[in-house]
């Protein structure tokens, strides 16, 4: 028979050591476990501060559509547009130019992020202004930022480095659109409120301005081009959607959607069916 002794397993000194390490090692357990659940619940915090703070991430808007966390795109009317400066395309260009590549893909999120929250949280937007060259008229549809719709590409009268995208965005696209390559086309002021939402920098240093009008009214860019814009609620965001036009140049100048009448005499018109070159 094994003798009780100080230093035998029944010993009261081998007993306190024996709970010391117990104690110590659950101690330790609680800490790490602790110090994990802190972690996961400042990651978590932090998921939704950005999740909800930068709407233009295409996942994070996506989320927060599907969740119905984000109020629907509204449009105005003159009196109730935000306020903002308007600026006239050389002037534009000349702010954005500086930037750096990453500098103005930020810009871009940052114009895209108020849209998005219908300027709730500022209240000096970028609208753009002027006379523009037609160029081109497409018809938007599944694969665009608006779903529907057509777009204007346009050149500035004043600074030709300056390219213009005008999406306007309608529930019914109207059957006929008139507007031939070359007319002239007044991008207005208070009465359009025509917010910059994206801009793309080419190769040769020219500048795709992609705007949209915050006033849902009817615009009328001349005899049988008219169209009834209505902002949508709901965009694609995803970065390959910009700019909404397919070219830059315009290789000829003819009527856009060029269609032969019976004597020869050109008639240019976007139809229901097929978007315009």
């Amino acid at each position: 028979m094994e003798t009780i002794s100080d230093q035998s397993a029944f010993s009261r000194r081998s007993r306190e050591q024996d709970d010391g390490r117990y104690v110590s090692g659950n101690l330790i357990l609680w800490i790490a476990v602790i110090a994990v659940l802190i972690g996961l619940n400042f990651a978590s915090w932090s998921f939704c501060m950005w999740v909800f703070g930068q709407p233009e991430h295409p996942m994070n808007y996506r989320l927060l559509t599907r969740l119905e966390k984000l109020d629907p795109i509204h449009g105005f009317t003159p009196v109730t547009a935000p306020r903002g400066k308007f600026l006239q395309a050389k002037d534009l260009y000349a702010q954005v130019y500086p930037f750096s590549n990453t500098e103005l893909r930020a810009y871009n999120g940052i114009l895209k992020r108020y849209y998005l929250k219908n300027y709730l949280e500022l209240e000096n937007v970028t609208f753009l202004a002027g006379e523009f060259t037609v160029l081109s008229v497409q018809k938007m549809g599944a694969d665009d930022v608006f779903q529907s719709g057509l777009v204007i590409r346009g050149r500035s009268t004043s600074f030709p480095d300056a390219i213009l995208d005008f999406a306007l965005p309608a529930t019914e696209v109207p059957e006929s659109f008139r507007l031939a390559v070359g007319e002239i086309i007044k991008v207005e002021e208070s009465s359009t409120c025509a917010a910059v939402l994206n801009i793309e920098r080419l190769e040769d240093s020219s500048m795709i301005f992609t705007v949209v009008p915050l006033v849902d009214r009817i615009y009328e860019f001349g005899e049988g081009a008219k169209i009834e814009v209505k902002t949508m609620e709901r965009i694609q965001i995803e970065p390959e959607r910009w700019p909404i036009s397919d070219e830059t140049e315009v290789v000829e100048p003819k009527p856009v959607d060029l269609l032969e009448t019976g004597e020869g005499v050109p008639s240019a018109e976007v139809p229901g069916d097929a978007p315009a070159q």
